[in-house]
């Protein structure tokens, strides 16, 4: 049996391609937990198993790593450790029949996922998708977790924190081989998002959060750090605060300005290109052949 835990956040949208892709190129057996924030209850139906941590927490804020973790406890109680347990993100989902890559790769190394070279050398399994079984999960105690104590450098040398960091730090430590499946289409229409991967997984990439990628700050630039001459909060004194006004707006008109202009001009060419896509995959379900 496979088991899938899926995060849709804020937006329903994918729910049902992601779905019907499953239900297409999925052939071995298969459930589906699906973790379902801001989300009407009725999608529920729509999954094996489905949660709404967010709804569960005080301050309603859970992080994405944490709701696959808690996915991946909850198919542990319900599933042999032989299964195989599948991390898919909401944006993403199968374009081919998945059985005989799983059982190829699974075969060889106890965890297969997309690594994403493309976002300027990420190192790190990415929850896009990553396939394991649930006894390797627990063995290692997975966790998708980020933070600072599980950072890498990417290929322009900047420190990179994110989503699997320590999940990449545990399987490094333990010595342990993993099996990264690699982009396989064009990047013509940008260089991270609309991906495919070993042909069989497509990633739309940034589909329930602004759609910026680091790829897309290398072309914008670096935000200029603060001068030391200017505080974070202005003084108190009026004269002060005149002065500190000028140095803010200063700095922001000959060193920010030109940042921020190209993070909106990308910001809303990536947006525009998003839709376009989105488009692309509810009318052709051979979409993917033409990225």
């Amino acid at each position: 049996m496979i088991h899938i835990a899926t995060v849709h956040w804020m937006s329903d949208r994918w729910i049902d391609i992601q779905l019907k892709y499953l239900r297409r190129n999925m052939d071995r057996p298969y459930k589906v937990y699906a973790d379902l924030e801001g989300i009407d209850r009725r999608h529920a139906d729509s999954f094996d198993v489905s949660t709404d941590l967010s709804a569960q927490s005080p301050d309603r804020r859970v992080p994405h790593a944490q709701k696959l973790n808690a996915l991946a406890d909850l198919i542990a109680d319900r599933a042999a450790p032989e299964d195989t347990l599948i991390f898919l993100d909401g944006d993403a989902f199968p374009v081919a029949p998945l059985g005989d890559l799983l059982d190829d790769r699974l075969s060889r190394f106890p965890l297969a996922a997309v690594r994403r070279d493309e976002s300027l050398g990420d190192v790190q399994p990415h929850p896009s998708f990553c396939a394991t079984t649930v006894g390797f999960w627990q063995e290692i105690g997975g966790d998708w977790s980020r933070g600072p104590d599980w950072t890498w450098k990417n290929a322009l040398g900047w420190t990179v924190e994110d989503v699997g960091g320590k999940l990449l730090w545990i399987l490094n430590e333990r010595g342990i081989d993993w099996s990264p499946l690699l982009r396989t289409n064009a990047a013509s229409l940008h260089p991270l998002l609309f991906g495919v991967y070993e042909h069989r997984i497509y990633h739309h990439g940034a589909g329930f959060r602004p759609v910026f990628e680091r790829t897309d700050r290398h072309l914008a630039g670096m935000v200029p750090p603060l001068p030391a001459s200017l505080p974070l909060e202005p003084p108190a004194s009026p004269v002060g605060k005149l002065i500190w006004k000028i140095r803010a707006k200063f700095w922001y008109l000959t060193k920010k300005r030109g940042v921020a202009k190209r993070e909106e001009r990308l910001t809303r060419r990536n947006l525009e290109l998003s839709e376009q896509v989105f488009s692309m995959i509810e009318g052709d379900e051979a979409f993917y052949e033409r990225l």
